[in-house]
């Protein structure tokens, strides 16, 4: 699989989230309350990410897109920020890249990750941090 270049930077906090994909389904009722039930056990997140390139990094980017991540359907390692910190994570675009101009020598690209199996803290940990 392959690794975000080292010469690129992690994503820009401008721009920068998290968004779990639903794990569950909602059915709506005629009467009473809704039901919920979970439909997976692995769902992705979707990540947002910026970043500032210049000419350089810009030109290793492209080349690294076509070549190394199959121009966007293949799987790579990456790090993001979550409740962890800095994490290593397996990622491929859901979308294509755009780009556009952020000074007389930056290009800002945007695109959105899919990231899979996102580290969070585990039960134990959770108790641990919570007293539970």
């Amino acid at each position: 699989m392959a690794t975000w270049p080292t010469q690129l930077d992690v994503p820009l906090v401008e721009g920068y989230g998290l968004e779990p994909v639903q794990a569950f389904a909602r059915t709506d009722m005629d009467q009473g309350p809704a039901r919920q039930r979970r439909r997976s056990r692995s769902t992705p997140t979707m990540v947002p990410v910026q970043f500032l390139f210049d000419q350089d990094q810009l030109a290793i980017f492209e080349a690294w897109y076509e070549h190394e991540a199959d121009s966007g359907a293949g799987w790579f390692y990456a790090q993001i920020y979550n409740g962890k910190g800095l994490v290593t994570v397996d990622a491929r675009f859901s979308e294509v890249w755009t780009a556009s101009a952020a000074g007389a020598l930056l290009t800002r690209i945007s695109a959105k990750w899919e990231v899979r199996n996102r580290p969070i803290m585990t039960a134990s940990e959770l108790a641990a941090a919570t007293g539970g």
